[in-house]
């Protein structure tokens, strides 16, 4: 058993997990409801919030945001550079030309392709750190934080947690997003288990894990895509061509943090496996799990690098007639 508290906020439901008997009820309270307040800044549903100002007036004017509204959009150019363009908040055009804001995907001409990506891109975000300003430097952009905001979140309600002395917690922001402190149980090392699901099944699980003092992020188009002349498209989007890409149904990262881990596992779910191979090599991840089709409907294949510290299911939980999951290391 363990103590939950909850909060419904960027079209997500946040959860924050303490050890039964936990003593600190009263700052995961306090930590739930920072939430509510970083939706207000950051949502793209509420006209009211600064993103939105900042996407009705920048392309006229510069717009003052909050010191860690404009961090935030700091922080994401810089993850914007780091992988090259393939994470880019900036890229909403290009979802919005191929119907996945309404969620009714169609494919759009070449032309409805190459006009959004006339108002995309990193670097035409201007900022004044002075005086804290956000500019568009091409008309009609729009700036989207949802691959990055929810990791963000965590990190602040993470950060307020430990300033009041607890280190025993997990928090998730759905289904992709989840940091975990310490441990679940008393007496315990292991840390948190945790399942993940399924890249075309999100109610089925598809392994589970420990996860000590990391955070892990999930990207993947398995509930979001359509076909079109026999060719299936996912929701996301590769901001640097304007076509969905990538190899991979679902790519799960774990890093130190959940707001890097957020856009870093867009990024290479887009970029593809071998990229993420390729990062592995250079900056080697606690563990990443990567799941690919394998032919017959909704089996995958895993591929995993690092040392994810696997939790083997009850003896029986997978239907005997459904064998999808292939472990393979590295």
């Amino acid at each position: 058993m363990f103590c939950q508290i909850t909060r419904k906020a960027m079209a997500t439901e946040f959860v924050i997990m303490l050890p039964s008997g936990a003593e600190s009820v009263d700052a995961a309270v306090e930590a739930a409801d920072l939430v509510e307040k970083i939706e207000l800044d950051l949502s793209v549903y509420r006209p009211d919030s600064e993103i939105c100002k900042v996407n009705r007036l920048a392309a006229d004017q510069p717009v003052v945001v909050s010191n860690p509204t404009f961090s935030l959009l700091e922080r994401a150019i810089g993850l914007s550079e780091r992988t090259g363009g393939a994470f880019d908040i900036t890229a909403g055009p290009l979802i919005e030309a191929w119907g996945f804001t309404k969620r009714s995907g169609q494919k759009p001409s070449s032309d409805e392709v190459n006009e959004a990506l006339s108002r995309v891109g990193y670097r035409h975000l201007m900022l004044d750190r002075d005086a804290l300003s956000v500019r568009f430097a091409v008309p009609s952009m729009a700036i989207n934080l949802g691959a990055i905001g929810k990791g963000d979140a965590l990190d602040r309600m993470a950060a307020h947690l430990k300033a009041r002395g607890v280190n025993d917690f997990l928090i998730h922001g759905g289904n992709s997003s989840v940091i975990a402190s310490g441990d679940q149980d008393p007496g315990s090392s292991m840390g948190w288990a945790i399942g993940l699901a399924h890249p075309t099944k999100p109610q089925r699980r598809l392994v589970g894990l420990w996860l000590k003092d990391a955070a892990l992020a999930t990207s993947g188009s398995g509930k979001q895509f359509f076909h079109h002349q026999g060719r299936r498209y996912g929701h996301v989007i590769d901001p640097r061509t304007g076509y969905p890409a990538g190899d991979l149904l679902s790519l799960t990262i774990a890093i130190d943090n959940a707001t890097d881990a957020d856009a870093i596992a867009t990024a290479l779910f887009v970029s593809g496996g071998k990229e993420v191979r390729d990062h592995h090599e250079r900056a080697p991840f606690p563990f990443a799990i990567m799941t690919r089709a394998r032919g017959q409907q909704d089996a995958v294949n895993i591929e995993t690098l690092g040392e994810p510290q696997w939790i083997e299911p009850p003896k029986g939980e997978l239907d005997q007639t459904e064998k999808p999951i292939v472990y393979r290391g590295e």
